[in-house]
């Protein structure tokens, strides 16, 4: 999973007028040093850092970038850029799949000790997630 955050003042976007399916196609694109015409996929599961210190850093979150593609990468962020773009939203998460996604949605505002309404007539694997997953966090 990752999150994507605009800053407190957020410039103007480029693409701002341009019609959504524009939008999905020119915002959040990252260019490599190769100059590409459309984003590159990153497919790689790691990245380099120019030193140990650099890699603390990364890891503690003191040091903005990547580091592992699990939590992030440049295809992942580009992505996220684009549903903010045309969402106009100031934040987005990217899962790995539809389950992480319902999990993440349910699991995020909950604590020990609140409680879910929710219909019988859920998908099979939203119901196990409501019936037996959140009773283990005392939800």
């Amino acid at each position: 999973m990752s999150e994507t955050k605009t800053p407190a003042a957020k410039a103007p976007s480029p693409t701002q007028h341009y019609r959504p399916e524009t939008r999905l196609v020119h915002s959040g694109t990252l260019r490599s040093q190769f100059g590409e015409t459309s984003e590159a996929l990153f497919l790689t599961q790691g990245f380099v850092y120019d030193s140990a210190e650099q890699c603390e850093a990364r890891f503690t979150g003191k040091d903005p970038g990547f580091l592992y593609s699990r939590f992030s990468n440049p295809t992942v962020s580009m992505f996220e850029q684009r549903m903010i773009e045309l969402e106009g939203a100031e934040a987005a998460r990217a899962t790995a799949t539809g389950m992480a996604a319902v999990t993440t949605a349910i699991l995020a505002p909950l604590r020990s000790g609140d409680h879910v309404v929710a219909a019988k007539a859920l998908f099979g694997s939203c119901r196990y997630v409501v019936e037996d997953l959140l009773p283990r966090y005392g939800i």
